[in-house]
Formats: structure tokens, C-alpha cells, sequence
């Protein structure tokens, strides 16, 4: 049966929320076309190293006339699974639609060397100057109005995609529509920071304001919060601490520079993207950072990130815990001081008896 869905498609950039909705739309083509639902596999590049996603890309399911295989974070192929996905690219299962998705906007060329324009495809974050004005839309279609530094503290709050920021506005505006003594229905600074008390749980936003200000003891037990909560996965943590580690670092460097608190907190960039630290809190507590933290100590931390990254997608997920903890450890006490490393001893040369 064809299809107007294609084989393989490339799915790119840091937008989230366009994106997912691109996905949602291509899953409901294929269940349109096809009469059912497509049988849905995803994976991550460190789960298909021995070939496992052409397993699912190419045998026929049971259950259901189309499979659909998400392949996420395709930024992180090596080069060997790049070569075998650029051979299945060029003549893929007609039974099959395969997404390669990442957050960066290119990936190696030999991946889109045999596909059409059409199926490759970057989603852009909202551009700065447009956010506000897309928060305040969102709220007048609820007859409700925001001001202009309450709709600022919950951009500073809110990841920059429209996926998140669209699901925390309808929150908000729940929060405030569902106050039975309220009469007006203007947003202030005061009710977003009530919404975030009230909702308050914990975060990688939280775990960051812990190993920068908090003892070990208070982090480990926010850690084991997350964990309790289904949102302690390694992969998504330790990126989030990561980009806050490089917001930190940029604020560093501008204070060696001679850059007052408030002049850092304005300048701060990740990736070379502005990070501006507005929240007196947030600007609070990167300065009691640079007391605990030199410059040259968040720079080890960050390089300690990489390796975590790498250990607890390596070891699965039964041992994830155990090594956040021990990464908290490293960071907090240690303050992202790299191991030590032994030289291997043989007991046939080396030993003396």
C-alpha cells in the first residue's frame, strides 16, 4: 500500500515541541493509511551498537502492518553506526518509517546524501523577542493578561521549547482560573512564584541550587527524590546539570574579568546563547557558587560530567544510582577533582618476593 509518508526522515534542532508535534502527525498519517496503529520501537545510539535497530526496521511484525522506529540523540553515532544507517537509508524497508531525531541542526552528511528536502527537516527555537509575545497570546485566549516581568521569571523558569513552556502556561493559567476568591484576572510577578511553591517538586533545577549551596547531605536526599519520582534517569540529569555547570562557568569567567555580580549575571551565555540570570534568587545563589567554586574547579566538574555521561549509559540502568551519588560526591567534596589513576601492576613482573 503506499504512502505519503516516506521511509526515513530527519528530524532536527533544539525545538521540542515542534518537533514531538511532527512526530504525533506522522504516526497519525501512517494509523490513517495503514488502519491501525504502527508498532513503535525508539532507541538511543548505545542501545543499538550491535545492530539492534535494523532488527526492528526490518522484520515484520506480528501485530501490526507498519512499524514506526524512533532512533533519538542521533547526534551521539559513532562513525560505524553512521555508515551502516546511511546503507539502510539508501534502501530502506517499505514497511518501515524510521526518524533519526536530534537536537543539533546537521548531522553527517552521508546520512541525507539520498534523501529529498522534504525529509529533512531542523525545528528552530522561538526566537527571544518573539517569547514574550507568544506567552501573553497564550493567556488572552483564556481572557487572562500577564504582566511583562511576571511572563520574564516564568520564561527564566521554563525550558526553551514550546513544548514545555505551552504545558507550564496552561498550568499557571489552571492555578489562577481555579481560585474561587479571586477577582482579577491579571498575572503578577507574586502569583508565578506562588504557582512555583505550591507545584514545587524537585528538580534538576533544584539539585543544581543543592550542590551549590546546600552540604552533600541535602543533595544526596533531593537525588534520591528525583530517582523516587521517575525523573532521576542519568541521561537527561546529568545534561541538565551540565548546561547549568557551563551558565556557571561563563558567570566565572566574567568575574575574573573584572565583571561586578549584577553585570555577570546579565552577560552569562551557553553555547554562545545568552543565559541572563534574572532572578534575584538564581543571582543570589550564583554568587554564593563563586565562594564554594573557583573557575578552574566548575571546569573540572564539567569535564567529570562527560564522563559520568558516558559511565552510566555504559553500566544500565540498575547502577544509574549508585553512580549519581557517587558523582554528587565527586563534585561536592572532591569539587570535580579527576580520579586518581594507578598503572597496572603484573604479579609476574613487577611482584618481588
Amino acid at each position: 500500500m503506499s504512502s505519503s509518508i516516506k521511509q526515513v526522515y530527519l528530524l532536527l534542532g533544539p525545538e521540542l515541541g515542534d518537533k514531538g508535534q511532527r512526530i504525533k502527525e506522522i504516526r497519525s498519517i501512517l494509523r490513517e493509511e495503514q488502519g491501525t496503529d504502527p508498532e513503535i520501537h525508539r532507541f538511543y545510539p548505545f542501545e543499538t551498537e550491535n545492530g539492534e535497530i535494523f532488527t526492528a526496521l526490518s522484520n515484520n511484525s506480528l501485530f501490526a502492518d507498519h512499524r514506526l522506529v524512533i532512533l533519538s540523540q542521533a547526534e551521539s553515532l559513532n562513525t560505524s553506526q553512521v555508515n551502516l544507517l546511511a546503507e539502510y537509508i539508501a534502501k530502506p524497508s517499505e514497511s518501515a518509517t524510521l526518524l533519526i531525531v536530534s537536537t543539533e541542526t546537521s548531522l553527517p552528511a552521508k546520512l541525507s546524501a539520498k534523501l529529498d528536502k522534504d525529509q529533512v527537516q531542523v525545528f528552530w527555537e522561538m526566537f527571544d523577542n518573539r517569547k514574550a509575545d507568544w506567552v501573553r497570546t497564550l493567556f488572552q485566549r483564556s481572557s487572562i493578561t500577564i504582566e511583562n516581568e511576571a511572563g520574564e521569571l516564568l520564561l527564566e523558569l521554563v525550558e526553551n521549547n514550546t513544548q514545555e513552556l505551552k504545558a507550564t502556561c496552561a498550568q499557571l493559567i489552571q492555578f489562577i482560573t481555579s481560585d474561587p476568591g479571586r477577582i482579577s484576572q491579571t498575572v503578577s510577578e507574586n502569583d508565578v512564584e506562588s504557582y512555583i511553591q505550591h507545584t514545587r517538586q524537585e528538580s534538576v533545577f533544584s539539585l543544581f541550587e543543592d550542590i551549590i549551596t546546600k552540604p552533600l547531605e541535602k543533595a544526596l536526599g533531593t537525588l534520591q527524590a528525583l530517582i523516587r519520582s521517575g525523573d532521576g534517569e542519568s541521561v537527561p540529569l546529568l545534561a541538565g546539570l551540565l548546561w547549568q555547570f557551563r551558565r556557571l562557568v561563563s558567570y566565572l569567567e566574567l568575574i575574573e574579568q573584572g565583571a561586578t555580580s549584577d553585570e555577570a549575571c546579565k552577560q552569562v551565555k551557553v553555547m554562545g546563547k545568552s543565559a541572563a540570570i534574572r532572578r534575584k534568587k538564581d543571582q543570589t545563589n550564583y554568587a554564593l557558587a563563586a565562594q564554594r567554586y573557583s573557575l578552574a574547579e566548575a571546569r573540572s566538574i564539567i569535564a567529570r560530567l562527560g564522563e559520568y555521561d558516558i559511565r552510566t549509559r555504559e553500566m544500565g540502568t540498575d547502577f544509574q544510582p549508585m553512580l549519581l551519588e557517587q558523582f554528587l560526591y565527586v563534585v561536592m567534596e572532591k569539587k570535580g577533582e579527576a580520579p586518581c589513576r594507578f598503572n597496572p601492576v603484573s604479579f609476574a613482573t613487577d611482584a618481588k618476593f
